[in-house]
C-alpha cells in the first residue's frame, strides 16, 4: 500500500480495486469481454446519435429525449469502462486517491441523468397519451431540450455533496476497494473516522435521484396504462401499448438492479461480494449497451432510419 505522510496525518496515495471476488483464472478473458462491450455500447450510443441527427423526421421531442439519453450512457460506459479493461488486460488494479474521486463524481453524474433523463421520458409519454391534442403545445422540441437541461443540471449538482465529503475525510488504510470502481459507499467506508453523516447524506441524494424519479415514473405510467385501456380504437391501443413497452424495457433495466441493490444495503439484507459486485457491474454497463439495441429494433423510426443508412452505405461501398 503507498501512503503519503505529512506533518499532519498518514492517507493513502491509491486505492485497489478487489474485484470479482474468487475469480483468478482467465483475468484476459474478462478484459476482453470488457472491451467487447464497451466498444459495442460506443458503437451502438453513436449510431443512434447519428441516426437521429441525420433523419429530418426524427427531429421531436421523444428523440430528442433519445439523443440525450444516448450520450449519458456514452458518459456512463467510458466512466466505467477503460478501468475494468485495464484491470483485467493488464493487471493494473490501483487508481490514484484524487482519480478515484472524479470518476465517482463522474459516475454518480451519469447515473443521475440517466435516471432523470428516464423521468423526462415518462412525462413525455403521458402528456403524448393521456392529453394528446395538448401534446403539440406542450411537448415542444424547444421545451423538451429545456427539461433535458434541466436533468443535466441537476444531475450535476446531485452527486456534489456526497462526493466532496468523501473526499476531505481522512483515509489511513485499508485501501482496497471491494469492487471494479470507485463507487461511493465502498470508498466512504474505508475512511479512518466515522462515516454516518456521510451514510445519512448518500441516502438523502438516491432517495432524491433514484426513488422519487421511480416513484414518479411509476405513476404516470399507471396512468397511462389505466387512459390507453379506455381508448376505442384497438389499432391505437396497441400501439400505444408498443410505444409504451419500449421505454418500459429500458426503464426496468435502468431501474430494478440499482432499486434491488440499494433495498438489499438498507434492510442490512446480506448479498455475497461476488453478486452485488456483478450486480454492481451489470446495472452500470447493461443499460448503455442494450438501450441503442431496444431502440434499434423496437422503434420503427429508428429503424427505417438505420435501413436507409445501410442501404446508403452499402450502395456506396459497392460503386
Amino acid at each position: 500500500m503507498q501512503i503519503v505522510s505529512d506533518s499532519n496525518h498518514t492517507s493513502v496515495a491509491e486505492f485497489i480495486f478487489l474485484g470479482f471476488p474468487g475469480v483468478r483464472q482467465a483475468p484476459q478473458l474478462i478484459g476482453v469481454t470488457f472491451l467487447i462491450i464497451y466498444l459495442l455500447t460506443l458503437l451502438g450510443n453513436l449510431f443512434i446519435l447519428y441516426v437521429i441527427k441525420k433523419e429530418e423526421k426524427l427531429q421531436t421531442p421523444m428523440y430528442i429525449i433519445i439523443c440525450n439519453l444516448a450520450l449519458s450512457d456514452l458518459i456512463y460506459s467510458t466512466v466505467i469502462s477503460p478501468k475494468l479493461i485495464q484491470s483485467y488486460l493488464l493487471d493494473l488494479n490501483a487508481i490514484q486517491f484524487h482519480v478515484c474521486f472524479i470518476q465517482m463524481y463522474f459516475l454518480h453524474f451519469a447515473g443521475s441523468v440517466d435516471s432523470f433523463m428516464m423521468l423526462v421520458m415518462a412525462i413525455d409519454r403521458y402528456v403524448s397519451i393521456c392529453f394528446p391534442l395538448r401534446y403539440p403545445a406542450l411537448i415542444t422540441n424547444k421545451n423538451a431540450q429545456i427539461l433535458c437541461t434541466v436533468a443535466w443540471i441537476l444531475a450535476a449538482i446531485s452527486p456534489l455533496p456526497a462526493v466532496s465529503f468523501s473526499a476531505i475525510l481522512p483515509y489511513c488504510g485499508p485501501n482496497k476497494i471491494n469492487h471494479l470502481y470507485c463507487e461511493h459507499g465502498n470508498v466512504a467506508r474505508l475512511a479512518c473516522t466515522d462515516t454516518t453523516f456521510n451514510r445519512f447524506l448518500s441516502v438523502i441524494i438516491a432517495c432524491l435521484v433514484l426513488i422519487v424519479p421511480f416513484l414518479i415514473i411509476l405513476l404516470s405510467y399507471l396512468n397511462i396504462i389505466i387512459t390507453v385501456l379506455k381508448i376505442a380504437s384497438s389499432e391505437s391501443r396497441k400501439k400505444a401499448f408498443y410505444t409504451c413497452s419500449t421505454q418500459l424495457i429500458v426503464i426496468s433495466i435502468f431501474f430494478i438492479p440499482r432499486l434491488f441493490v440499494y433495498i438489499a444495503l438498507v434492510i442490512g439484507f446480506y448479498m455475497p461480494d461476488v453478486a452485488r459486485v456483478s450486480l454492481g457491474v451489470i446495472y452500470c454497463l447493461l443499460p448503455p449497451l442494450a438501450n441503442p439495441v431496444i431502440y434499434s429494433f423496437r422503434t420503427k423510426e429508428i429503424k427505417q432510419g438505420m435501413i436507409s443508412f445501410l442501404s446508403l452505405y452499402t450502395y456506396s461501398t459497392t460503386l
